[in-house]
């Protein structure tokens, strides 16, 4: 046997490590030995499930819907409290569904899509209705299987000005409005809607609008029963070609506000049978163009509740395709003088909304899905509130409860 033997005077390398393994495991052994029994942690108290509701609730809310594209049969409504940011509870909008607020904010309708398999299989469209103090569906409503399967717009579900009509856009391609009755519960009609996509409630009786790919608006009245009485269509107010307008519209009583790709503001009255326009403004200057000022985003301005004052999403260097780009910069406008009046970070804003009591603004960044919330204080003034990280994953849609 042939042992490594270490300088004059040491011992084997192996004798050595030998000695220290026997050693060590000696004093493990003791440590073991010496090592007080364990003690038996106290049994955990059993947790008792509770059902709450919002009735105590500040009513500065907001609701963020948000289409969860990469599962997309699995959406969502996230409700947080506005002035903290603080999350409160979650509405679910299975398959693309969409939504809109009654008018007093206490029902939520939802129209949507569920497959008898998750994501495929027998096809099942549905508008559901929840109250706002519990989050839970008090019914619901079996639609025909051509909801539009689309992102989340305002436009996309709309309660009619009086209250009695739900309206849904239909998409399968062709386009169609289904008109539920709230007071009876169940379809009343499908209008056939060719060219035209969205609702536009007037802000009494049952009459809605729409814009057409021709650059017109076209204006349905329906009787109690929900049936269309009168149809017309306006002269060509905008070159889809040249300029389209965002379908996004902001809405004050009977007076619209739509916004063009290059910038143009034009005011519509909708309360009659035929669209009206009020007035246009560019909201870009000689120098604002040479820097491609352009709007930008899903959700992409919006006007407070007096109607006085307007907030837009702006990007620089705007070209063909650019219009969903999220804003660099959010600028605001008094409407009555037509001036711009203050600049702001952007924020990455895509979606904008003011509260409806015009206290907040509230915007969901498009490249991170945060929620910041800022203060109005009139006269082109915002100054922070709050900020959530991570109010949704595809969030481009909000609206305010109060």
């Amino acid at each position: 046997m042939n042992i490594f033997m270490g300088p004059r005077g040491t011992r084997p390398a192996r004798l050595t490590r030998t000695l220290c393994g026997v050693a060590s495991g000696w004093l493990l052994t003791a440590m073991v030995q010496a090592a007080p029994p364990a003690q038996t942690p106290p049994e955990l108290p059993a947790e008792t499930l509770t059902v709450t509701s919002l009735a105590q609730a500040p009513t500065s809310r907001v609701y963020v819907a948000d289409i969860a594209i990469s599962h997309i049969a699995d959406g969502r409504i996230r409700v947080f409290e506005a002035t903290q940011g603080r999350f409160l509870g979650m509405v679910s909008t299975g398959f693309a569904g969409n939504f809109t607020l009654s008018a007093k904010s206490d029902e939520l309708y939802v129209a949507t899509t569920y497959y008898s398999r998750g994501t495929r299989g027998e096809r099942t469209d549905v508008l559901e209705v929840h109250d706002t103090v519990h989050l839970a569906p008090t019914y619901e409503v079996i639609l025909p299987p051509r909801h539009a399967q689309a992102l989340n717009y305002r436009g996309l579900v709309r309660v009619t000005g009086s209250g009695r009509f739900v309206l849904v856009q239909n998409a399968t391609p062709a386009t169609s409005i289904t008109v539920v009755d709230l007071s009876a519960r169940q379809v009343v009609n499908e209008v056939p809607t060719p060219g035209c996509w969205g609702t536009l409630p007037a802000a009494s009786g049952h009459r809605f609008s729409m814009l057409c790919g021709d650059g017109k608006v076209a204006t349905v009245t329906l009787n109690d029963q929900g049936q269309v009485t009168d149809r017309q269509v306006s002269a060509k107010l905008f070159d889809a070609d040249t300029d389209a307008w965002f379908h996004h519209a902001e809405q004050v009583g009977d007076r619209y506000w739509f916004v063009s790709f290059l910038g143009q503001l034009t005011e519509l009255d909708l309360g009659g049978p035929v669209a009206r326009v009020v007035r246009q403004q560019s909201l870009v200057n000689a120098a604002d163009r040479k820097g491609g000022w352009r709007p930008g985003g899903y959700q992409n301005f919006a006007v407070d509740p007096s109607g006085h004052w307007l907030v837009a999403g702006m990007h620089p260097k705007g070209a063909e395709g650019s219009h969903k780009s999220p804003a660099a910069q959010l600028w605001v406008f008094d409407l009555h003088s037509g001036q711009r009046v203050a600049k702001y970070a952007g924020k990455g804003t895509a979606s904008l909304t003011f509260s409806r009591n015009g206290e907040r603004l509230q915007a969901l960044d498009g490249m991170t899905g945060a929620m910041n919330v800022w203060r109005w204080q009139g006269r082109g003034k915002l100054t922070p509130l709050t900020s959530v990280a991570k109010a949704g994953e595809a969030a481009l849609h909000l609206e305010s409860h109060d």
